[in-house]
């Protein structure tokens, strides 16, 4: 099998379709993986599918371990989750109301869950992972449970925002969870979803597909799926690319796959042609990656260092993004109310 082939799989969960074109042999650390796009609406998976017990068992002891080589997370990966959580939390906060109960799947190391109760919720979380889950409650003093993702883990309504932040693509069963969470959900819940954007991505071909994404999802994909489980994505600010805050329909569709075949094209086209390791060299990403990578390090080195403890840390860190939304907040209404130059000349 290589680049190119077209194959039959099972019927597409998003439109039926059966016909794949492989855009994957290998994933990361060069492992063999195959993955494919479904010609009828370009959502890309792997094939076969793994089974739902097998990514079970691996979450629960192999993930981590095969992601970042460690069972607990260092002090700058634990300043990245921190940044990317409070980021999150100060996004969020204004979309539910204070006490408001708050569910986070795949919680990871805990630390967004510990900033929403930080800002006056009711957060719990959900990680399978023992040692991070463990790590989170220790470190963070906060809930984090491992049931399994069936509709009676939870009772019904119980929930006013469920978050899945690049959890959603290693699901082996996307939509039998939403069936789960929408349950789980109180009327008038919000389910934020954020994973990653496979529409334009620039990657060496070796790390464009790894075991642990199932799914491969572009906004149109994304939005297709949710709306398949009865779904529509809200319009507010906090909405935009594979990035989006959904709510119940009252109107649910069966998702709307028939403009998704010109997406497929394009796709199929970036994944085999654009994707290529002369085209990705020429680019001038491996430059820049290396040098971001650089920054990254010494900047993590030197924050890191200046805190006794993590939680410290994550306090300083929302502090910081809770100032930075403020600052944005009154530049745009000084931008709303300065009048522009022509209205200057004619007033």
């Amino acid at each position: 099998m290589k680049l190119g082939d077209t194959i039959t799989a099972d019927p597409c969960m998003l439109c039926g379709e059966i016909e794949r074109t492989v855009v994957g042999t290998v994933g990361r650390g060069l492992k063999p993986l195959t993955t494919v796009l479904c010609n009828g609406c370009g959502l890309v998976s792997h094939n076969p599918l793994p089974t739902k017990a097998e990514l079970d068992a691996f979450y629960t002891s192999d993930y981590r371990r095969n992601y970042k080589g460690i069972l607990k997370p260092k002090a700058k990966h634990s300043l990245r989750a921190q940044r990317s959580a409070a980021l999150r939390a100060v996004r969020l906060k204004a979309l539910i109301q204070p006490g408001s109960r708050v569910l986070d799947i795949g919680a990871s190391s805990g630390e967004y869950v510990y900033m929403m109760g930080k800002l006056g919720f009711n957060a719990c979380g959900v990680e399978p992972n023992d040692g991070y889950r463990h790590f989170g409650m220790v470190n963070y003093g906060i809930e984090v449970t491992n049931p399994k993702l069936e509709p009676e883990a939870f009772g019904a309504g119980i929930f006013d925002l469920i978050t899945l932040n690049h959890v959603f693509e290693h699901l082996a069963d996307p939509l039998d969870a939403l069936t789960c969470l929408r349950r789980w959900l109180a009327p008038g819940g919000l389910l934020f979803i954020e994973v990653p954007n496979s529409e334009g991505v620039q990657k060496q071909r070796g790390n464009l597909f790894h075991y642990a994404h199932v799914w491969n999802f572009s906004p149109a994909t994304l939005k297709a799926t949710l709306s398949r489980a009865g779904f529509e994505p809200i319009n507010s600010p906090q909405c935009n690319g594979t990035s989006l805050v959904f709510k119940a329909s009252s109107n649910p569709a069966l998702g709307h796959t028939e403009s998704l075949s010109n997406l497929a094209t394009k796709l199929r086209h970036q994944l085999l042609e654009d994707q290529s390791p002369v085209t990705y060299f020429v680019s001038g990403a491996p430059f820049r990656r290396r040098w971001q990578r650089l920054l990254r390090n010494l900047d993590e080195i030197t924050t890191t260092s200046r805190f006794e403890s993590l939680r410290q840390m994550a306090d300083a860190t929302l502090k910081q993004a809770q100032h930075a939304a403020r600052l944005e907040t009154s530049s745009q209404k000084a931008s709303v109310h300065q009048p522009s130059h022509q209205q200057t000349l004619t007033s």
